[in-house]
């Protein structure tokens, strides 16, 4: 050996092979000795974790700054290069470990090469929120340690800014936007060592689980279990119930299991379990549950009870088998929440005379409708909590039963028992009740019992999952109810959902946009802050429900006896002013209660308020092909366009009638519904008939472009397409139907 070098391998580096793509830059390199290392340890695991080849222009910048500093020389630069390819370490890496440049040197050049600011983790505050949402897997894989966040983005610090998918694993388990900043690797080693100690497995995970809890709300009162399985299962529920989650969702991945809570309907990520753990957690929560261990690619369900503080919270158990594993749902209900009085439920005051109204009558049918978690069951106990005056008869039927309400004969249903819905049902109805509250309708044999109960004289509450008021309409017919039955039967349906309250605390005003009164977008008055300790740096604190209370009149009665469509439904509900959950949420939203924000988030945003508040033009694409979906998606989002994406006809009629988009493409062959279908059913459809349409296909002759213009599309374009001419395509039906409309 020359001049005292060394050969790589006794430095830590192992050989391997070369791999070109098409962004490698190769170089030449006339020895492979180096003369003594800088990476070592943690920073040369950080420097080796997710190495990425750099594009040839951040490489050529890179050289250009280092020969401007006199830093290196050129055959110095080519033979890092070289070293870089051969051992696979990131070009700033090799540069350091040949002793070429100082670390501090060589990132700050790459820093100004690749644009991104290089920061001191020494002199820099990590938030421990930050290091909170990414699970320290996610953090180790990628070499990226996060050190500060808001409610929308999440900034981590990283050696390889280029490594593939790092953005997207951060985002994903942070629920927030990831941007990098570059930091030197013995930085980021030494940091990630120090936020993310080193543990055994599960004892660290119950080391860095049980800082999120108090200590006086344990699962269980008693001794610590000497198994560490069984106190990280307390421990989930615990700390679930802590945060006042309203479900907690384990998700199997490849290498373990990711535990996610849903607080205030947004699902946040809190760990990860090892994989060596899972199966025993996963068992762990089967025995809890009294499910069966040995059945593992069957759906199950059971439930089980905790004490916290004293009172009993029930859990209800979901299991289900994926590809990676069986993924668990545990449903947090507390037993004996303070039941809540209609007026304290947050509906506008017109929406709660409607349904106390419909209450006072004797009999007929009230209907709670909305998709799980919108607080159907919450609006159901405070109607038999206003119900509950002695002087009837009431009696619920619940599965399961999730809150003991004295005066209220509870059944619960057990299918192993023979207990069902509708075998309790018809036991009911001889034990003369007043009141029947049946937790949800599920199939046609339980609607056809309480359509019928409803329609001989008595008062029955139930749920149902649907979009809206009117839809819950049409799903009663659907589910085999005469519709003459439904007509005359039908009080109330009040259709919901919850959205988030705007932290007091940290919540700032949105000015209004200048321009007449009159044309003024809906705005929100007030917008999420920074966030503050009150709302756990979110910018929102608690829910509210938004409700429409829909009462039918006799002239609705009677088109509903004849089949009216949910569509004409809901026009005739308009015209006689019931006001729409939409328009309940905007109320909260000009009285700084919530915002807009949130509220599209919830709900369908109404036609033209979109376009009013985020200036952008939205696109729906329908294609089976998800490639192409995807691949048209990032033209047009790169373009300024907001895009939907849907993959049948099927599923693109649905979303052109719901979200309203201002232009479509659509692909010809697709299962269920192609997109001959596509096209004239939304040309049939009033509010779609000047919708433009651009049809995008493989499908290519003069007989199948002349079929699909007159149908009414706009335009046709074959695949495989030019990215600027669709583009020049999509701008021109904008330009075409901007004419027309003026």
């Amino acid at each position: 050996m020359a001049g005292g070098q060394k050969p790589l391998e006794t430095l830590g580096f192992r050989r391997r092979q070369t791999r070109h793509g098409p962004c490698c830059v190769s170089g030449h390199m006339g020895t492979e000795h180096v003369t003594s290392p800088a990476l070592n340890g943690s920073a040369a695991a950080i420097a080796a974790t997710a190495y990425a080849a750099l594009p040839r222009p951040v490489v050529l910048k890179f050289r250009d700054h280092l020969l401007a500093g006199a830093r290196v020389t050129a055959g110095q630069f080519h033979a890092a290069l070289r070293f870089s390819e051969l051992e696979h370490v990131a070009l700033p890496d090799a540069l350091v470990a040949l002793s070429y440049v100082p670390e501090q040197a060589a990132y700050e050049a790459f820093s100004r090469a690749v644009d991104i600011p290089l920061v001191d983790l020494d002199a820099t505050k990590v938030s421990q929120l930050a290091v909170r949402l990414v699970p320290e897997r996610v953090a180790r894989r990628h070499g990226a340690l996060p050190f500060a966040e808001d409610n929308r983005t999440l900034t981590y610090a990283t050696s390889h800014p280029f490594a593939a998918d790092t953005d997207q694993d951060v985002s994903f388990a942070s629920g927030r936007q990831a941007h990098p900043a570059l930091a030197r690797p013995s930085q980021v080693a030494a940091a990630m060592d120090k936020f993310y100690p080193r543990l055994t497995d599960v004892e660290r995970l119950l080391a860095r689980f049980k800082t999120r809890i108090d200590a006086a709300s344990q699962a269980a009162k008693g001794p610590r279990n000497a198994s560490p399985i069984i106190d990280l299962c307390d421990q989930i529920v615990a700390a679930a119930i802590a945060a006042h989650a309203s479900d907690v969702h384990i998700e199997p991945l490849i290498d373990g299991a990711l535990v996610r809570y849903r607080i205030d309907g947004i699902l946040d990520t809190v760990f990860t379990v090892p994989q060596e753990a899972v199966g025993q957690m996963t068992n762990r929560f089967k025995v809890m549950a009294k499910a069966d261990i040995a059945t593992r690619r069957k759906p199950q369900d059971g439930a089980f009870n905790v004490s916290v503080d004293g009172r009993d919270v029930f859990v209800r158990f979901s299991t289900i088998p994926t590809v990676h594993g069986e993924k668990i749902v545990l449903r947090v209900i507390d037993s004996e929440h303070r039941l809540v009085t209609i007026a304290a439920l947050g509906y506008e005051a017109e929406a709660t005379e409607r349904l106390l109204r419909a209450l006072e009558r004797p009999d007929g049918l009230v209907l709670v409708t909305g998709p799980t978690g919108s607080g159907k069951t919450t609006a159901l106990y405070a109607a038999l909590a206003h119900l509950r005056d002695g002087h009837r008869s009431i009696v619920s039927v619940e599965d399961p039963v999730e809150r003991r309400i004295d005066g209220v004969n509870q059944i619960p249903v057990n299918a192993a028992a023979g207990t069902t819905f509708a075998a309790v049902l018809r036991s009911i109805l001889r034990q003369d009740p007043n009141v029947l509250m049946v937790g949800e309708v599920r199939d046609s044999e339980v609607a056809q019992i309480v359509g019928q109960a409803a329609y001989t004289g008595h008062l029955v509450l139930t749920s149902m999952h649907t979009a809206d008021a009117s839809s819950a309409m049409t799903r009663l017919v659907n589910l085999g109810l005469e519709p003459f039955k439904v007509a005359e039967s039908l009080t109330a349906i009040v259709a919901q959902r919850l959205v988030r309250r705007l932290c007091p605390s940290c919540k700032v005003p949105v000015e209004a946009p200048a321009g007449p009164q009159s044309l003024r977008p809906v705005t929100s008055r007030m917008r999420p802050g920074s966030g503050c300790q009150e709302c756990k740096l979110t910018g929102y604190v608690d829910r509210i429900a938004v409700a429409e209370v829909f009462t039918p009149t006799d002239a609705m009665r009677a088109a509903i006896a004849k089949g009216i469509t949910a569509l004409e439904l809901k026009q005739m509900m308009k015209e006689a002013g019931h006001r729409s959950m939409r328009d309940a949420a905007l109320r909260l939203v000009d009285e700084g209660v919530t915002s807009l924000e949130e509220i599209n988030r919830v709900l369908a945003e109404g036609e033209g308020e979109r376009a009013m508040t985020t200036g952008k033009k939205r696109v729906l694409i329908i294609d089976d092909d998800r490639m192409i979906r995807m691949l048209v998606r990032i033209l047009l989002e790169r373009d300024g366009y907001e895009v939907l994406e849907a993959q049948n006809g099927r599923e693109g009629i649905d979303m052109a009638l719901t979200h309203r988009p201002d232009l479509l493409i659509t692909d010809l062959m697709m299962p269920e519904v192609d997109g001959y279908e596509t096209l004239a059913a939304l040309r049939a459809e009033g509010s779609c008939s000047l919708l433009p349409v651009i049809v995008l296909t493989a499908e290519n002759g003069p007989e199948v472009e002349r079929a699909v213009l007159d149908l009414g599309a706009d335009d046709y374009l074959i695949k495989p397409f030019d990215a600027d001419v669709l583009l020049g395509r999509v701008r021109s039906a904008f330009v075409r139907h901007m004419a027309l409309a003026s």
